[in-house]
């Protein structure tokens, strides 16, 4: 599985790895890579499978996004890197990290739990995919249509950066809908795996977000006993975006304690 990359910083600096969410993407993170990179950090972006510049599979589990990050990282001659997961991309860091104990230094999970959530993304991967994208001529005209299903402008505009053309002029989506959708239960969930986590740990999360990660302390205190937690106030699900200043505050802060 060829995964695409892009960096940021020098090469002699502490590597960080960040892992995008689901229908994200390494480019939605190009504006932390670079100040972190600023801060003294060699960051690596990351586009999981299915996304992005990467390749497809039908296959879609958290076991094998962890191995295809393992594998890159292995390539690449990066150990003892942090690593930095949104949402799903927080899911697979924490599969990686409990699968193979020490190889990375600290982890960052931002606004997920280790836990089972309700498939209600299926819902928009369903209608990205039903789109006949050969009717539009125009990305407003395919705006408009996704204005029907989807009221939030900054939402639409985070689902439209999937939204490529080719040279013919026709649109396209960059990201495999098909496997998404067949793969929408594994996603939703977070796979049984015996042990516990001895890497240090912050759960970052934003106070208004609906996916309520102080409400599974417990579960992520039991597999993740070295975690910290850190609330960002009127931020939401995309803390990263809404919230980039108070964000880099606390992840740097986390990375470059002892």
């Amino acid at each position: 599985m060829r995964l695409a990359y892009s960096r940021f910083g020098e090469g002699n600096a502490s590597n960080v790895v960040i892992l995008h969410g689901l229908l994200g993407s390494k480019r939605n993170w190009f504006g932390i890579g670079k100040s972190l990179s600023d801060l003294g950090f060699h960051v690596w972006l990351i586009d999981l499978r299915n996304h992005g510049e990467s390749e497809w599979s039908d296959k879609h589990t958290y076991f094998d996004l962890a191995e295809d990050v393992k594998k890159l990282l292995e390539e690449q001659g990066i150990v003892n890197s942090s690593l930095i997961g949104h949402s799903m991309g927080g899911k697979a860091a924490m599969v990686l990290d409990k699968l193979y104990q020490g190889f990375i230094s600290k982890l960052v999970v931002v606004d997920i739990a280790p836990v089972t959530y309700a498939p209600n993304f299926e819902n928009y991967l369903k209608t990205l995919s039903s789109l006949d994208l050969g009717r539009f001529n125009t990305r407003s005209e395919i705006d408009t249509k996704l204005s029907e299903y989807f009221e939030e402008v900054s939402f639409r505009s985070f689902l439209m950066q999937n939204l490529k053309m080719d040279e013919k002029k026709s649109f396209y989506w960059r990201v495999n809908l098909t496997s998404l959708i067949r793969n929408s239960v594994a996603i939703s969930e977070f796979p049984v795996i015996n042990g516990v986590s001895n890497t240090e740990a912050l759960f970052l999360y934003g106070e208004l977000s609906e996916y309520g990660v102080m409400e599974h302390k417990d579960t992520i205190k039991e597999g993740f006993p070295l975690s910290k937690f850190a609330p960002v106030a009127k931020a939401g699900h995309w803390v990263h975006v809404e919230k980039p200043i108070k964000f880099l505050e606390i992840v740097t802060k986390f990375l470059k304690s002892d």
